[in-house]
């Protein structure tokens, strides 16, 4: 159906907003929606939740499954959706009511493949946190080259606003079960590899809840994304490109330092790449950085991690 866009809502244990969030679906000025809400073996009220709203809008589609995380989500979003598009919804998230007419226009007009939206971040959680996620995200992709760059730092477009051709999901399948802690680095990966066009609309339309139980802040989830993300990168993209440079540099904080390693030693033993943190980057940016020659040397950085570092 021409324009139709399938609204896929990953829940797991998201009772106490999974309401605000739904209502934020259904009042969206762009009609023509399927909903489907993928109940990904909650034990809470959400799945009761979730059915309740299947019977008040015919919109809406409820699915369950064990636990299986975001990747199987969307693949089986993926394989039943009738949509021309496909967006994804976190849980606890709330939309701006325009946000599915934007994105459609935004994609259409641009002709890209995929794309995102600016973020505001709300809620009870660290206000730290919530000005990092707005600097990270809120920047656009000026082009193919940056798209790259966003990718390598890890912050493309954050999944909760993904708006995408379906057909260019169904045919490049960038959902597996391998990469369940960091499915969002392995399908910006997948779509860059494959030629395809990623952007962002430079108007806020998410809202990002921050909260005490957001997984993807959650430490122990970071424990294992942070290196699964890593090894994601240098498996899938830098393996074949790294051996060309003869100096690499990589620019991220301290904690990630020893994870980054460690994929080195797994992928690229060869390679001795140089390590810069917080505590010394300024002597790095006085001393040493024009000794580096550009055309033969790769600096891995994360860009709102300069940022951060230089304003505040």
């Amino acid at each position: 159906m021409r324009d139709l866009i399938t609204v896929v809502v990953p829940i797991y244990n998201g009772e106490k907003y999974l309401r605000e969030t739904i209502e934020s679906i259904l009042n969206q000025t762009h009609r023509k929606l399927e909903i489907f809400l993928i109940d990904d073996g909650s034990t809470d009220n959400s799945l009761r939740i979730a059915k309740y709203y299947e019977k008040v809008d015919k919109r809406v589609k409820v699915f369950t499954q064990r636990n299986a995380g975001i990747s199987m989500t969307m693949k089986r979003a993926v394989m039943y959706s009738n949509g021309e598009y496909i967006a994804r919804c976190d849980q606890d998230d709330i939309n701006e009511l325009n946000r599915y007419e934007k994105q459609l226009l935004y994609l259409k007009e641009n002709d890209y493949d995929m794309v995102g939206c600016y973020y505001k971040s709300f809620g009870n959680g660290n206000s730290t946190i919530k000005r990092n996620i707005e600097i990270s995200v809120n920047r656009p992709i000026k082009d193919y080259f940056d798209q790259y760059r966003r990718y390598c730092d890890g912050i493309c477009i954050y999944g909760g606003s993904i708006f995408s051709k379906l057909s260019v999901l169904k045919k490049f399948n960038p959902f597996h079960r391998k990469y369940v802690a960091m499915e969002d680095a392995y399908l910006y990966i997948i779509l860059h590899k494959n030629g395809c066009k990623i952007g962002i609309l430079d108007e806020v339309l998410y809202n990002y809840r921050v909260h005490k139980k957001n997984t993807s802040l959650n430490g122990s989830y970071r424990e294992v994304s942070t290196p699964q993300y890593f090894d994601t990168l240098f498996s899938l993209w830098y393996e074949d490109k790294v051996n060309m440079y003869k100096n690499i540099v990589i620019i991220k904080r301290q904690e990630e330092e020893k994870l980054i390693r460690n994929s080195f030693e797994k992928y690229l033993s060869n390679l001795n790449p140089k390590f810069v943190n917080e505590h010394s980057l300024d002597d790095f940016l006085e001393n040493e950085i024009l000794n580096y020659n550009p055309e033969d040397s790769l600096f891995l950085w994360e860009e709102c991690f300069l940022i951060e570092l230089f304003l505040f």
